[in-house]
């Protein structure tokens, strides 16, 4: 088995995404997030949204949330390790556009992860 399709790590704490596939009108996340340190990790938020790739003083920016129609499960703390299912709705958005996962924590710590996919990405996901 290869590995993630992507990686983000900070803080101690690492967010992959390990498969993309689509059935009919849906995109399925399998998302993985490790903790490696002794703190418990209390989940704020997990959110999607679509944001501008480049950021320019000059410029508007953009940024659509995408809710999730579905998650497998509904946990907001973990100690170790935690695996989940998210299904969005179709998407398609253009290539200065990209897809952001992230993770924030209910403490002040604010140890916060973003994971972006690229549309590339949606592109290859398998279907099943």
């Amino acid at each position: 088995m290869r590995g993630p399709i992507r990686k983000e790590e900070k803080y101690g704490i690492s967010v992959s995404l390990n498969q993309l596939l689509t059935a009919g009108d849906y995109v399925f996340f399998d998302l993985n997030i490790s903790n490696s340190t002794n703190l418990p990790f209390e989940i704020d938020a997990l959110s999607f949204s679509i944001d501008d790739k480049k950021i320019t003083k000059a410029t508007n920016v953009q940024s659509l949330t995408l809710l999730p129609v579905f998650q497998l499960y509904d946990r907001d703390r973990f100690k170790k390790n935690y695996r989940n299912i998210y299904v969005l709705k179709k998407l398609t958005y253009p290539e200065n556009k990209l897809l952001n996962i992230s993770l924030k924590e209910k403490q002040v710590s604010g140890r916060n992860l973003v994971l972006s996919v690229p549309y590339k990405d949606i592109l290859r996901a398998d279907t099943f």
